[in-house]
């Protein structure tokens, strides 16, 4: 009985965020325009309420996607209960029973668009926010000691969101980033980004030390390389180049110089040392 009142507490709170006004979000509406060509309202309300409409999940999936203020909203319920992923279903199926209603207020000056929320978007939402994902125990308490109040649950969503198996070697990262990053707001999110980020990608089992001074190692071969390219290239342009059947590389040598001063700070910080 417990667990399903658990559900239902969640499920009610789901409910809200998906029956509330819909804003999408300035990188929301460009997507919808670049993939729709400019949808007038009534192009958008035919697609939202026609289920056999081959571009309705897409539109749905931008539509629904669970923003960073949604889930910050709903993390602390999160938190407390430890779902499982078997009570995704459950509240799903609470979800639904109240055949919500979504209210789309776009394009802006039109009326807003009201329609049955499909159980297939409902889902899709749910899952989306990894209600089943447990955030270790000793990381949440370096997060509460470590970080302010109100950045708190901010930085458990993005943990929630990651992308990586919480291995223990991981977790023990992550934990020792979060308690010795000295923070400052903007720094501390930037460099949170790229920890996770970079752990996303570790695949195999090499030492989280050594990947993180690999990575460092081929960002450093990569702008040498840009600059080699540049030396070849001498006064000629680009386009002369492609017609004479010349390869291109692409190089991102900027981007290359700001990960290596996010590995500096983050090696600093977890070492003492720059690796």
């Amino acid at each position: 009985m417990q667990r399903h009142n658990d559900c239902e507490r969640l499920a009610q709170q789901i409910q809200t965020c998906l029956i509330g006004e819909i804003h999408p979000e300035p990188d929301v509406r460009h997507f919808i325009d670049s993939t729709f060509a400019h949808p007038s309202r009534r192009e958008l309300e035919s697609i939202l309420k026609d289920p056999d409409n081959c571009e309705q999940d897409t539109l749905l999936e931008l539509i629904f996607f669970p923003g960073q203020d949604i889930q910050v909203l709903l993390e602390n319920l999160i938190e407390e209960i430890r779902f499982q992923q078997h009570d995704e279903e459950v509240i799903l199926g609470m979800v639904m029973e109240k055949k919500p209603v979504a209210t789309l207020c776009y394009p802006r000056g039109n009326p807003p668009i009201r329609f049955t929320i499909p159980e297939h978007a409902a889902r899709q939402f749910i899952s989306r926010l990894n209600i089943h994902k447990q955030i270790n125990s000793s990381l949440l308490q370096a997060i509460c000691q470590r970080l302010p109040l109100d950045h708190q649950v901010p930085a458990k969503v993005m943990i929630r969101n990651a992308r990586f198996v919480c291995q223990d070697s991981k977790t023990a990262f992550l934990e020792a980033f979060v308690r010795n990053m000295p923070f400052i707001p903007d720094n501390f999110w930037e460099h949170l980004e790229f920890v996770l980020q970079f752990l996303e990608t570790r695949q195999d089992d090499t030492p989280l030390k050594e990947a993180l001074a690999y990575r460092k190692r081929q960002y450093q071969k990569n702008i040498l390389k840009a600059e080699q390219f540049e030396r070849q290239r001498g006064n000629r342009n680009v386009e002369t180049m492609i017609l004479q059947g010349v390869r291109i590389p692409h190089f991102d040598s900027q981007g290359d110089m700001q990960k290596i001063a996010l590995i500096d700070t983050v090696s600093l910080a977890l070492y003492g040392k720059i690796l």
